[in-house]
């Protein structure tokens, strides 16, 4: 059956039915854009994370970088709590130090580090520059301080210095000053201990050393120059010696007065 010709002035809805929905969705999209807009523009304003809680470049927040990096480079020294090993590094958690410093003096201790000869060392003993790793990053660094922030109770009592308070460096329990001391104490006491007494898991005592005593001085220094890697058949404490203790500075008239130093201590052992 034929159908009835639409009027020219009817409206198109009756001829089109997609008209409408084609109009709300137009319409939808003109209203919704200027919003869309706003948003993007709002979020390119937004300030970027906070240096707390900062990604590192290796993906990881800043708070673990910091912990990562105390184990990696200060807990050989300030123990793995932070509480300080007697002998070498001191308590870090709680410390009155600690917390009377500003992040930018922190930052520039761990940078600078502290020879054994600077008048507030009173340990006796090197903390190395970047804490003995030239390779530690500023934002590694920046991290640790966050770390030791985090670890300070401002209603604890302080930690405790007595054992880390020692007589001055080349002083010996008789007053006398031993050759080389100072230069052990600055390089190798922090795996051997202040008088060779060894390092529990890390040095093997140096007094009354059946190997010391075994070898020349000549034979002493170049060992203590070229060191012990791990994987020598030789090592059986499964810790690298770096060369040098790990300071490339010392001379080989540093290195003699160092072995000297040793061959005192073997009647000690």
């Amino acid at each position: 059956m034929p159908q009835k010709p639409t009027h020219p002035d009817a409206p198109r809805t009756a001829a089109d039915p997609y008209l409408m929905p084609a109009l709300g969705v137009g319409l939808m999209f003109v209203l919704t854009a200027p919003v869309m807009m706003a948003i993007v523009a709002w979020a390119g304003t937004v300030e970027p994370p906070s240096s707390a809680f900062a990604v590192s470049s290796g993906g990881a927040p800043a708070a673990d970088l910091g912990t990562a990096t105390f184990n990696q480079s200060c807990a050989v020294c300030h123990s793995p709590t932070a509480d300080g090993i007697p002998g070498l590094g001191k308590p870090l958690r709680n410390s009155a130090f600690v917390q009377s410093q500003s992040d930018e003096e922190l930052i520039s201790m761990v940078v600078d580090g502290r020879a054994p000869t600077d008048p507030l060392n009173t340990t006796g003993v090197a903390m190395y520059p970047r804490a003995g790793n030239p390779a530690l990053s500023d934002d590694a660094i920046h991290a640790v301080v966050g770390y030791l922030r985090s670890i300070q109770d401002p209603d604890a009592p302080h930690a405790a210095l007595d054992p880390w308070i020692i007589a001055p460096p080349g002083a010996d329990e008789s007053g006398e000053v031993a050759i080389g001391q100072t230069e052990f104490i600055a390089s190798c006491s922090a795996c051997h201990g202040r008088t060779g007494e060894g390092v529990e898991n890390l040095g093997k005592p140096l007094a009354g050393s059946e190997f010391i005593q075994s070898k020349t001085d000549k034979e002493l220094t170049t060992f203590v120059k070229t060191g012990r890697p791990i994987w020598d058949a030789a090592n059986t404490t499964g810790l690298d010696m770096p060369s040098k203790g790990g300071n490339p500075a010392l001379s080989d008239e540093d290195l003699s007065k160092i072995i000297q130093y040793i061959r005192s201590r073997q009647a000690d052992g």
